[in-house]
């Protein structure tokens, strides 16, 4: 074996192993839902006292919604570009904006616009698998 297929080996080892390691949707909560939802999602992080209708505890979405995990309307939440009628005023950030905005950069050379949009997908469906992890029994 040649040092530079060793090299290239041992790379794409270390790679694996690191993106084993990194929770795609842990990170997108810890960076912007734990400010105001908590690390445990409870709805005690430091800007929750800012907010004037008090915040979800997102440990208990799967059981106030009779134990069936909420997936569409999380997601709709999160992605908040379309108006869902029944949440009224808006105070949390409309993320699903966010995320296609950070789209061009995060993207880089392999951007198209045909490609941000799935980009704010799994973004937003790496978050909500990272919120089904936090649920009580």
């Amino acid at each position: 074996m040649t040092k530079t297929l060793a090299v290239a080996i041992l790379a794409a080892t270390a790679a694996s192993a690191h993106a084993q390691e990194m929770d795609i949707g842990q990170r997108e909560f810890r960076n912007n839902c734990a400010t105001c939802h908590g690390m445990d999602g409870k709805g005690g992080g430091p800007m929750a006292a800012l907010i004037e209708s008090p915040l979800p505890d997102l440990t208990r979405l799967q059981k106030d919604n009779g134990g069936v995990f909420p997936y569409n309307r999380l997601y709709e939440v999160i992605d908040g570009r379309e108006q869902v009628r029944w949440h009224g005023g808006r105070e949390m950030p409309v993320w699903g904006q966010e995320y296609n905005a950070e789209a061009p950069q995060q993207l880089g050379y392999l951007y198209a616009p045909a490609d941000a949009e799935s980009f704010v997908r799994g973004r937003i469906l790496a978050l909500i698998g990272y919120i089904h992890t936090l649920q009580e029994p």
